[in-house]
């Protein structure tokens, strides 16, 4: 054992701050601690104070006094680090608690120092993924586009977006008998008869590693990561399920208007750059009157806003004229613009377009100006964000973390590690701390053992995962195991559903019975269109089938299109059996394409080695005490195995003294 006593200082947004000389100063570094194994944790130090020294006064703007202005915000954590005998210790941030007053004067400063770990919750915040900037995968809403999404990539967006064959509203089938001509029945004929996959039916998939790299683009972090750089993963695709229904089909607003560039007669925008009608002087009544001559029957919409809110809208089909609007009185610093936008389905429209703005202060109605564009496009386009489910960015983090259980390690400013947790400690260095341990008197006790262990994605309300829970009592591709003594419960929650797909029969009784066509289907059980937790799957390869299915392109009189080449969706990595080495069930299940079960599930791959070793009958956890020498506390990682008398243990949690190296150890014994 050895003494000694360490100077700890402590930086608060680059400001060295001043410290009791009697402060001690602890950190706790933890991994999965075995009590909430489905959580990661980083470094973080026990509470503890500083004095309200002038320095210190002045890095928190004085917070005790309520009458500063623009002071400092105790509810944003700032950057801070510690360094030891002028080593850096750790990064991190610091949280201002609260202040102790004595004798009516600041006394001291309350604060807790985190993780930069800790710190990546407070970047995302409530920032959900249609908040990402992920338009560079936008593309054209065009029959071209859909079918390369069927079997490959859209054009131009790095290999990223498909279109999978994923019902959001009908119940597909398959029958080959020639007069089975109802809308649902996606086998192809040759007569007139419009049934089969509509374009309308489809909705984009996005890689997850895209959506990735927009996070650490938006947030300015990088993930260091093999795990997300892996072929596997590569594979995995979030489906752009953002609404009930279609994706611009029956919507109220099938895609965002855009601003319609009036300009006056002269070729000038009449104000700069905005395209707005000039409000200059308090105006009452005010008038709108316009004019549209279409290229196509396809519907659209001509929105008036006011001060950026949406005041009116009308539908049109083809040419109108003199449509009218009247506005409300207007003052000046009012802005008004108009926006064209698509309906029904979507599709692409051009317009050209003729406004007259009318304004009228002594209740005669006088002419101000005339504006105009030539023509305008607009729809025909997907904007991916626009699409994106309703889920928060560290939700979608946490469900990964939880699913692959994976560690997040802070490894530099904005720069974090994150693996499977059996890949991180096979990346620790064993040391040996024999000698600065007292093995004298140690406590050994028992781990704490769980009654019921479960890992489950969101109950799902998609037609095949309820039917299957309802028969089952667990839905698909979720674990559960009991076990015969006292206990909590432990639940792995993850924020996605789980489709289940389908394989589809020939429902035809002269058929060839089990086609080569599979699809996912996000209704209810009623046949009504499901919305629930974002859904994700693997894009497992291309099939190129010999059952054909009827795509109906968009167009006033289609003309069906026949086809037998797909993406897979689905819930294992590879088209053929013999290739499938991972599966996104939990447990082993039956795949409903390949009708055989696989037992390489996220359990048995990322789970299974540390919950063996939580219930191994050898496994125990030690408590030791000691005293650490600078280099080792500079060293020590979380992921690092101490030898101790010959025998290696992994860190659970470590209470460590920065000012004296004392140190308390929670222990596993390496089974």
């Amino acid at each position: 054992m050895i003494q000694g006593m360490y100077r700890v200082d402590l930086y608060i947004d680059g400001q060295k701050a001043d410290l009791f000389q009697d402060e001690s100063i602890e950190i706790n570094l933890s991994t999965q601690n075995i009590k909430d194994i489905s959580k990661v944790f980083g470094d973080f130090t026990q509470s503890f104070t500083i004095p309200a020294s002038t320095s210190n006064n002045a890095i928190f703007k004085h917070y005790y006094n309520v009458d500063v202005s623009g002071g400092f915000d105790a509810k944003v954590r700032v950057s801070a680090f510690i360094e030891v005998n002028n080593n850096l210790f750790r990064d991190g941030v610091l949280d201002l608690e609260s202040v102790q007053i004595k004798g009516g004067e600041p006394y001291a400063y309350q604060v807790g120092f985190y993780s930069t770990v800790t710190s990546l919750k407070d970047k995302f915040g409530e920032d959900r993924l249609n908040d990402l900037d992920l338009s560079a995968y936008d593309h054209s809403y065009n029959d071209t586009n859909i079918q390369a999404g069927l079997d490959g990539y859209v054009s131009g967006t790095s290999n990223s977006i498909i279109y999978p064959l994923i019902s959001p509203v009908r119940n597909w089938y398959y029958d080959s008998n020639p007069s089975t001509t109802q809308e649902d029945n996606i086998f192809y004929h040759s007569h007139s008869h419009l049934h089969g996959v509509f374009y309308y039916d489809f909705k984009p998939a996005i890689k997850l590693q895209k959506i990735i790299d927009a996070i650490e683009t938006k947030y300015s972090i990088t993930f260091q990561s093999d795990f997300f750089d892996s072929a596997d993963f590569g594979k995995l695709f979030m489906w752009c399920h953002r609404r009930a229904g279609y994706m611009f089909k029956d919507q109220p607003i099938a895609a965002e208007p855009e601003l319609i560039e009036l300009t006056s007669g002269g070729g000038t925008p009449f104000d700069d750059t905005l395209h707005r009608f000039p409000v200059t002087i308090s105006n009452n009544p005010v008038l709108i009157v316009y004019t549209c001559t279409a290229t196509s029957s396809t519907n659209y919409r001509i929105e008036v806003f006011i001060n950026g809110e949406r005041f009116s809208y009308k539908e049109h089909q083809g040419n109108v004229s003199n449509i009218f609007v009247y506005l409300p009185t207007l003052v000046a610093g009012d802005y008004v613009d108009m926006r064209l936008a698509p309906s029904g389905d979507g599709s692409s429209v051009t317009v050209a377009i003729n406004a007259r703005w009318f304004a009228d202060t002594l209740a005669v109605t006088q002419l101000a100006n005339t504006f105009k564009v030539p023509g305008m496009t607009t729809g025909g386009k997907v904007v991916v964000a626009d699409q994106m489910p309703e889920q928060k960015v560290s939700d979608f983090i946490g469900s990964l973390v939880r699913a692959f259980n994976l560690v997040i390690v802070p490894v530099a400013n904005g720069k974090y590690d994150i693996e499977p947790l059996d890949t991180w400690y096979g990346e620790g260095t064993t040391r040996d701390v024999t000698e600065y341990i007292d093995t004298e008197e140690v406590t050994i006790n028992k781990p704490q053992m769980y009654r019921r262990i479960s890992f489950n994605y969101n109950e799902t309300g998609a037609i095949l995962g309820e039917e299957y829970r309802l028969q089952n009592d667990i839905g698909y591709g979720d674990l559960r195991a009991d076990f015969a003594f006292d206990g909590e419960d432990f639940n792995v929650k993850v924020g996605f559903d789980n489709m289940l797909f389908e394989r589809l029969t020939d429902q035809n009784s002269s058929g060839a019975g089990l086609t080569t066509i599979g699809v996912g289907k996000s209704i209810t059980r009623e046949i009504e269109s499901y919305i629930g937790q974002p859904f994700i799957f693997y894009a497992s390869g291309a099939i190129s089938g010999s059952d054909a299915f009827a795509y109906i392109p968009m167009g006033v009189s289609p003309t069906k299109v026949s086809t037998t080449d797909f993406w897979l969706a689905s819930n294992v990595n590879a088209i053929s059996a013999a290739d499938v080495t991972k599966t996104i069930n939990f447990g082993t299940e039956v795949d409903p394409y390949h009708l055989q079960a696989f037992n390489t599930g996220l359990y048995n791959t990322y789970w299974k080695d540390y919950i063996t070793d939580l219930y191994d009958a050898s496994r125990r956890l030690f408590m030791f005490s000691g005293q650490l020498p600078l280099a080792i506390m500079l060293a020590l990682k979380i992921n690092d195995k101490l030898t101790i008398d010959e025998r290696n243990y992994i860190v659970n949690q470590m209470k460590l003294n920065l000012t004296t190296g004392e140190t308390q150890l929670e222990l596993l014994n390496d089974v």
